[in-house]
């Protein structure tokens, strides 16, 4: 008796299994990709109808934080600059952090756009 497969140990179905979770991650990711530049056009769209304040407000509201700041640094003193952060920052952030659907209900909750807007 191959004690290994009666305790559940086998090598080969290990390997499957492993390769089946892998092709499971993998399918997923693709989803997720395809999602993404399916929404890209529309998200960027609706996000030009935003002022800059309502974006950094959708960012606190829906994420809690902001874009992470960059920085620049002088090479004479070594000292970190930070950067100033421009719409287009929090465009790309948002775009990057949430999902078309998302985006679509805070503007209508928050009156930003009317909802004739996605009727076109």
């Amino acid at each position: 008796m191959d004690f290994k497969k009666f305790l559940g140990h086998n090598k080969d179905g290990e390997k499957i299994s492993n390769q089946t979770e892998i092709q499971r991650i993998k399918n997923e990711i693709d989803e997720e990709d395809r999602i993404f530049q399916q929404e890209l056009q529309a998200k960027d769209k609706l996000l030009n109808k935003f002022e800059l304040d309502q974006l950094k407000q959708l960012c606190i509201d829906m994420l809690g934080r902001e874009p992470e700041p960059e920085y620049f640094e002088e090479k004479e003193t070594g000292k970190q600059i930070e950067l100033p952060q421009y719409r287009n920052d929090y465009v790309h952030f948002i775009i990057e952090e949430l999902r078309l659907s998302q985006i679509k209900d805070y503007a209508l909750k928050n009156k930003i756009i009317s909802a004739s807007f996605f009727e076109k």
